[in-house]
């Protein structure tokens, strides 16, 4: 856990930030010190993306390589016969949901780990979940200094949060888990829905003033919403699946079907003992320092 005022959300040591912008351009900076797809693409050695195809030939012992998550067919027939050592494979900037179909891969001596967005396989020792995080830094509603202006002046003490539980998203990108959701949180008497487009900064403010933020999967099975939601101090309330651990000793809430969604089950539950943290794993440094620990191995 970090105080949300920690010197290291507004650090400028260009020794330590150069670590999360190796592979930055102006379109694809980092999103330090937060998480997002380009901050896990920017810890890499190599990537295979839609804007580069590095040469995997030259892949070192413990290197990290970045695969966006709908290339990974093309990689897998393409570029990993190539891979003559063992590396750490990082897959995001995708909704698609893996590895199942890749799961024999895991088998492999060259995969030392895996860390993928929307895993679809729970337990297996060399794949681990990686939150989806903020959105990229190049949209609107990955901009940074929005956020931390939001920090400063929006993030509201638990005790002082008005709004019990914040819907806002889209149904349309998946209707039966989203609808369900919607439909068991009317019944929730303090409930703020939004059903129109809203400035990011609005969006912001009213995520701070929120004690727990609804998050159903959508295109995949994380949301950006759940992490916003955990920065600006709220709770986000998800559905069970292959990325609970991810969830483990932080403010959330995890239901395993949404008629367990009720005003009595939130208010049983008080998070102020986080009003003035953001928990590690939002944190670039936390991640890169878990990758880079099967470099060796």
């Amino acid at each position: 856990m970090k105080s949300f005022n920690d010197s290291s959300i507004n650090e400028c040591n260009k020794s330590i930030i150069s670590l999360y912008y190796r592979h930055a351009t102006s379109k694809r900076n980092s999103s330090y010190p937060f998480i997002s797809g380009d901050t896990f693409r920017a810890f890499a050695d190599y990537i295979v993306d839609e804007t580069r195809r590095d040469n995997l030939k030259s892949v070192k012992h413990g290197d990290i390589v970045f695969i966006k998550g709908d290339s990974l067919k093309l990689f897998f027939l393409r570029s990993y016969p190539l891979i003559k050592n063992p590396f750490i494979l990082v897959s995001h900037n995708s909704d698609a949901s893996v590895p199942r179909e890749y799961v024999n891969k895991l088998e492999d001596k060259n995969i030392l780990a895996w860390y993928a967005s929307n895993p679809n396989v729970r337990n297996h020792p060399k794949l681990f979940p990686i939150p989806i995080g903020l959105a990229n830094g190049r949209w609107k509603t990955g901009n940074l200094d929005t956020l931390k202006y939001g920090l400063e002046k929006y993030r509201k003490p638990w005790s002082k949060r008005t709004t019990l539980l914040y819907v806002n998203f889209n149904i349309d990108t998946n209707k039966k888990q989203r609808q369900e959701a919607l439909s068991q949180a009317k019944k929730i008497q303090n409930v703020l829905i939004i059903r129109k487009r809203i400035l990011f900064k609005t969006y912001v403010e009213q995520i701070g003033n929120a004690k727990f933020v609804l998050s159903p999967p959508g295109d995949g099975l994380d949301c950006h919403r759940t992490w916003e939601a955990l920065i600006m101090g709220a709770a986000p309330v998800v559905f069970s699946s292959e990325l609970d651990p991810l969830f483990n000793n932080i403010p959330a809430v995890i239901v395993t079907q949404w008629s367990n969604l009720t005003e009595n089950l939130l208010l049983s539950y008080n998070f102020s003992s986080y009003d003035n943290l953001i928990p590690s794993i939002l944190f670039a440094r936390h991640w890169r320092e878990r990758l880079l620990k099967y470099r060796h191995k």
